[in-house]
């Protein structure tokens, strides 16, 4: 038996189990059959098939009670505290003019190397060349801040940037995947981001020609130079009842039918084509990298077996009440045997006035016909609370559960919602860890895709996205 062939038939057994989100041979899941209506557009469009399905690890994490815990402890603790702006030169600061200087090194020193500068040009600024590029750059500044802040304030719809993180956040660690519509204006500068539920969105095959795009290098802290580049992109469509729209990627510099996705050659060759087309906006894709897919994975599939024995453990125990037999007391009366007509009655009795929470503290009584000779009827009470069961079943195993799914998230329990056995130096403890291992860099890795990929886009030369981080302050410290 080959490793290779073993995987195959785990992940086939991993596919079959996101199908039954709901325990229960009556339980109907109509979500399953939109998910399968859904996976025939999105098959006949050519995309690709995510590892899991998005729609069932939706359902997951609805049915689940470990999961949403943890999702919103990221959601708040790395992207609920706002962002802030840092200059890329503190012109306030007593280096200023250093770096002032040493911009203006740099960008003369590119400048030479695209031959726009003459061999014997000095490159090192004078003095009074550091003062009025200084004068210039702060007027600059304060002009791209502005900007900036009233990007920030209205790039959304009906909510704030704040919350539009929190969304994504929430699809990121559900299935793995978030997406951001990219809208432009007129001059073809970004004006609003637009949530896109993730499980609704698909990427298509990578492009086989590859497209000549432009990045954006830094040759200074307050400059850039374009670059051309040729990469191969790809497109994503998008499927909502049985409409289908097609996005290009973020910096995607094609005219792209968003009806067909097909590629044309300019914006007036699309409309001539169809006049009833558009161009397709942007999508931002966001992914929990996976090696094995360019879709994301969510990070807690590892810990899915403990994520369903759960639900199942909850519906068992919930079932218990609408389905338990036993009575807490018994009256048998005994001395003779049981009439023919006593047992369907017993039967009777069992289904319809010992199951159910109503029915919870009503008593069994037992007749019997009289005995011959000396047995004489006797009447007992017999308990029957052993045969109950006190407790809900597999707390132990739900707890272990619990604890699995949140360390797929590496998060201690205090994060979680659970504040026993805490004192306050392990809780400063646990959360110095969760912001020093699991917080912080996840936001640096958003910071600099912002950075990256909106800000470059948008011409921010002065500025750097920062997410804020919780301030926490202890009053006797203080004192």
């Amino acid at each position: 038996m080959s490793d290779a062939g073993a995987a195959q038939r785990a992940h086939a057994r991993l596919q079959a189990i996101l199908k039954a989100v709901v325990v229960g041979q009556d339980v109907s899941d109509p979500a399953s059959r939109e998910a399968g209506e859904s996976a025939t557009l999105f098959s006949s469009t050519g995309a690709l098939e995510p590892p899991y399905d998005p729609a069932a690890l939706c359902l997951l994490v609805e049915h689940s009670n470990a999961l949403r815990q943890n999702l919103d402890a990221y959601a708040v603790n790395i992207d609920g505290f706002g962002h802030r702006l840092e200059p890329a030169i503190d012109f306030e600061a007593e280096d200023a003019d250093a770096r002032v200087a040493d911009a203006i090194f740099l960008e003369r020193s590119a400048a030479r190397e695209r031959g726009e500068l003459e061999d014997g040009a000095e490159l090192e600024p004078s003095d009074e060349e550091v003062a009025a590029r200084k004068r210039e750059l702060i007027h600059l500044a304060r002009v791209e801040r502005a900007r900036l802040q009233s990007f920030f304030d209205f790039c959304c719809f009906d909510h704030s940037f704040v919350d539009l993180r929190r969304r994504t956040r929430q699809d990121l660690e559900t299935t793995g995947n978030a997406y951001w519509e990219v809208l432009r204006d007129g001059r073809g500068e970004i004006a609003r981001l637009v949530y896109v539920p993730s499980h609704t969105v698909r990427l298509m095959p990578l492009d086989a020609d590859p497209v000549e795009v432009e990045d954006r290098v830094q040759v200074s802290p307050v400059a850039f130079e374009a670059v051309p580049a040729r990469r191969r992109l790809r497109r994503y469509v998008q499927v909502q009842g049985t409409d289908r729209v097609y996005f290009k990627a973020f910096g995607d510099p094609r005219s792209i039918s968003k009806r067909t996705g097909v590629a044309f050659a300019s914006v007036e060759a699309l409309r001539r084509a169809d006049q009833r087309d558009g161009p397709a906006t942007e999508i931002l894709h966001f992914a929990i990298h996976s090696p094995r897919t360019p879709y994301g994975v969510p990070r807690w599939v590892g810990a899915l077996l403990s994520v369903l024995g759960s639900r199942q453990m909850e519906e068992v125990n919930y079932l218990y009440f609408e389905n338990k037999s036993v009575p807490p007391l018994a009256l048998l009366i005994s001395g003779g045997r049981l009439s023919e007509s006593s047992v369907p009655r017993i039967e009777r009795f069992i289904e319809e006035n010992l199951k159910g929470k109503t029915n919870f503290h009503k008593i069994l009584i037992l007749e019997a016909e009289g005995g011959q000779g000396e047995n004489r009827a006797r009447i007992e009470l017999r308990p029957l609370t052993d045969a109950q069961q006190q407790d809900a079943l597999f707390q132990v195993y739900d707890e272990r559960n619990i604890d699995k799914v949140g360390g797929a998230f590496r998060l201690p329990r205090l994060l979680r919602g659970e504040s026993k056995d805490f004192n306050r130096a392990t809780a400063e403890s646990a959360l110095r860890f969760a912001e020093d291992q699991v917080f912080q860099p996840e936001r640096d890795e958003f910071d600099y895709l912002i950075n990256r990929k909106l800000l470059a886009d948008m011409g921010i030369r002065f500025w750097r996205f920062r997410s804020q981080t919780p301030v926490t302050r202890d009053p006797e410290r203080m004192t």
